[in-house]
């Protein structure tokens, strides 16, 4: 009977477990996540105190071990981690606190799992396109385009090898428990999984296998992104035309409504083939590394690694950017159509009051 720490990823269901599953564990006390970011999240890098931190955490202790589950503990996908410095420093937090944890990482597929990350990113009030938001360095100049200085999406977070070695040094190689996502695909033979290897027990009849965060029709991300102009959250990478009170979640339910009505086809790829390829290529040498540390674990067909993914491009090179004389014409189509809506608005708004 042992604290349990799930620290993500992103897009790994990780809501579906905070609010459809650990709330029902009678093993252990599970922990909100407001509590668990303001114990081991908030605190600036100089000022964390490990005693405030597991007082905090004990708070309503009722003689079970704890079980936690935030994806940020092991970075923000948005910003790779804050360039890779918050995973591992939140990794020493958590050995502070909670030197006898047991540690849960759910793992994805390199190119489903980015895809993911840029649907959250349009979804979470983003503007740029695929290549814009992978590549950032390649757009931007100055400060801007230094990830140290101003973090942005980084590759670099999800050679998910380094973070399970990070870990396997601190707890122990026996105490970190790596799940691939894709084998939630039957839900009741992962959490009977998960039962036996964390000394988990839930309570299978209060149990939901819903979809608490599911993902927008992709058919939707076009018309998001001219929208996302007219918002200022919640990401950082974007541009705006104007920041209107209450049109982020005004278009966040529009959008989400017509997902759920228009139909799911299967059709091209939203990173593309050619993407796809240049990110499983990206990404062997670190699933070959995964592979090592956890024999057994990773769906061939899935985790590409060696000849199979084809030669690992140099680290600098990225896939050719897309011309840039038709990004500014779309980027000045969007601007006039915003000022164009803004000005039929206040017009609009002269009428009524006037007549």
């Amino acid at each position: 009977m042992r604290p349990i720490v799930h620290i993500g990823y992103h897009k790994t269901a990780t809501t579906w477990f905070q609010r459809s599953v650990y709330p029902h564990a009678t093993s252990h006390r599970w922990i909100e996540r407001p509590r668990v970011q303001a114990a081991l999240l908030q605190p600036s890098g100089m000022h964390f105190d490990a005693a405030r931190a597991r007082a905090l955490l004990g708070e309503g202790d009722d003689g079970r071990p704890l079980l936690l589950c935030e994806e940020n503990l092991s970075g923000y996908i948005h910003n790779g981690g804050l360039h890779g410095f918050l995973p591992p420093a939140v990794a020493g937090r958590i050995r502070e606190v909670l030197p006898d944890a047991r540690i849960l990482v759910f793992v994805r597929s390199q190119a489903a799992m980015i895809a993911a990350c840029y649907r959250q990113y349009v979804r979470g009030g983003g503007t740029h396109g695929v290549h814009r938001y992978l590549f950032p360095s390649l757009y931007l100049h100055g400060a801007y385009a230094q990830p140290f200085k101003v973090p942005r999406f980084a590759f670099d977070h999800f050679d998910y090898d380094r973070l399970v070695a990070l870990y396997d040094g601190l707890f122990g190689r026996e105490n970190v428990h790596v799940y691939p996502f894709e084998d939630l695909a039957d839900h009741q033979a992962m959490l009977a999984r998960m039962e036996t290897d964390l000394g988990l027990s839930l309570d299978r009849e209060r149990l939901r296998f819903d979809r608490p965060n599911a993902s927008w029709n992709d058919a939707m991300l076009p018309a998001a992104r001219l929208l996302n102009h007219f918002t200022a959250r919640t990401v950082e990478d974007k541009d705006r035309v104007a920041d209107l009170p209450g049109f982020y979640a005004a278009r966040s339910g529009l959008l989400t409504a017509l997902s759920r009505i228009l139909p799911r086809r299967r059709g091209p790829s939203l990173l593309g083939i050619g993407l796809e390829r240049w990110i499983e290529a990206r990404f062997a040498a670190s699933n070959a590394r995964l592979r090592a540390l956890r024999p057994g674990l990773l769906p061939e067909s899935l985790y590409l690694a060696g000849e199979a993914a084809g030669p690992s491009p140099p680290a600098a090179e990225a896939p050719e950017r897309p011309p840039g004389l038709a990004l500014v014409a779309v980027k000045w189509l969007l601007t006039a159509i915003a000022l164009l809506l803004m000005a039929a608005g206040a017009v609009a708004l002269v009428r009524l009051f006037l007549f």
